[in-house]
């Protein structure tokens, strides 16, 4: 089978295509990864023919119009901004799209950007089979919507999502429609997750049974919940994942288990807030804090005083911008992130208690489903100070937590057997198709 993996967003967007991109290479298909221009050289140290598509996520997402309109509390304003996001860079991802898919068999997409991806697919004839690394579709049991997510009935539930969708669309028509338009498509008078539902085509939930079960009763095969897609350990050494500093490996070795505090591509709402937390909040423990895309807490980006308290805490912070995070993490003692799917993943695989200091999006459903299943707490990093993160932590450095949590990791899907579930339905569905 030709197959065009269209990924875009930040790498936690990113690697679960190349790790189901990879896996379907190995059955013998011919894949072409289409990924963000600044994440292709890491798309293509995995062996994958990686290809540039669309505009640069780094910068991005380190624009305005996602640090703060996209986060804002008010809803008008954030639906503007989503739908602005959806747009900007849109029309050459969509041109782009176009030309590499010419002559596939399918498009297989991942969660953001899906209007472009299912515009071309419509354009060139070819099923479009979604990917998805959190819940996104009408259902009973998990509502998306932060404030309501933990009260709503199973009715009230499903109703938020058509709130949602039909939010999105009236907020996105416009841009929505320009886009159909550049290809020559009729005008679309609905959500887009209602026309991608329409089309019948299986849609994979990339992320664990475990997390959902009630999910995965509701939607069977029709979605069907196959675990987090991750790399193999031969994909992860090609990529050369790895620490940024020779002696990393030392530093862990010297002391108790640290902290591990990472907030991968996403810009803190307010950086200087957040270090005088992490500084003051984690005072006892050993702290491991990866930059990331954000940079944050990196001495250059750091006002005066608050640089010169990460210099006096000596070497019970160490700061790195990367870690392996198939090595590292089994190594700490809580991890806390921003609850990104990928972060998620990595944490609970790790088998570590996880706190969740979310910015928006679907962090606070991530950040409630691991307080329900006992494997962590989780807060807004609206409200972060040193007392709310020092609180945190003490609620999951507990024996019980942690039992929870290695309990959680024995149950969860094996990465391969993930990888080969999405690769089979992508398969069956193309060939019926064919």
């Amino acid at each position: 089978m030709q197959l065009v993996l269209a990924f875009h967003g930040s790498r936690g967007d990113v690697q679960p295509g190349v790790a189901l991109g990879r896996t379907l290479a190995d059955r013998g298909h011919s894949v072409v990864l289409a990924v963000p221009p600044n994440l292709v050289e890491f798309a293509a140290r995995s062996g994958l023919d990686a290809r540039a598509c669309g505009p640069d996520t780094g910068e991005l997402l380190a624009s305005d119009l996602v640090v703060s309109h996209s986060r804002s509390r008010n809803p008008v304003r954030r639906g503007r901004a989503i739908a602005e996001l959806a747009l900007q860079g849109g029309l050459a991802a969509q041109a782009d799209l176009m030309d590499l898919a010419a002559g596939t068999d399918a498009i297989v997409g991942g969660s953001v950007g899906q209007e472009r991806v299912l515009n071309v697919s419509e354009a060139l004839g070819v099923p479009y089979l979604p990917i998805h690394l959190c819940p996104m579709r009408s259902n009973r049991s998990v509502a998306l919507v932060a404030p309501w997510g933990r009260h709503l009935g199973p009715r009230s539930t499903r109703a938020s999502w058509w709130l949602i969708e039909q939010a999105l669309w009236w907020a996105g028509r416009g841009g929505e429609n320009r886009l159909r338009a550049e290809l020559g498509l009729p005008t679309a008078h609905g959500p887009t997750a209602r026309r991608i539902v329409a089309q019948g085509v299986p849609e994979v939930q990339a992320y664990d049974p475990a997390m959902f079960a009630d999910l995965g009763r509701e939607w069977g095969q029709r979605r069907p919940l196959v675990g987090f897609l991750d790399l193999d350990p031969a994909t992860r050494a090609m990529i050369g994942d790895a620490h940024d500093t020779d002696d990393l490996d030392d530093w862990l070795d010297a002391g108790p288990a640290p902290v591990y505090i990472g907030f991968g591509s996403m810009s803190a709402v307010d950086p200087h807030r957040l270090a005088a937390a992490v500084l003051d909040g984690t005072a006892g423990h050993r702290v491991l804090v990866a930059t990331g895309w954000s940079d944050f807490l990196r001495p250059e980006s750091l006002d005066p005083d608050v640089r010169q308290r990460l210099v006096d805490s000596g070497d019970r912070i160490r700061v790195v911008r990367t870690v392996d995070h198939a090595t590292v993490l089994p190594r700490c003692a809580v991890a806390v992130h921003h609850g990104g799917a990928g972060s998620t993943a990595a944490a609970l695989r790790s088998g570590l208690p996880t706190v969740i200091c979310w910015l928006g999006a679907d962090q606070p459903l991530w950040g409630r489903a691991v307080t329900r299943l006992g494997v962590g707490t989780a807060f807004s990093q609206a409200t972060v100070s040193a007392e709310t993160l020092r609180d945190a932590i003490a609620r999951v450095d507990t024996p019980s937590t942690r039992d929870a949590a290695a309990a959680l990791r024995r149950r969860l899907v094996p990465a391969d057997a993930a990888a080969n579930g999405a690769a089979a339905v992508v398969e069956s569905t193309v060939a019926q198709h064919q």
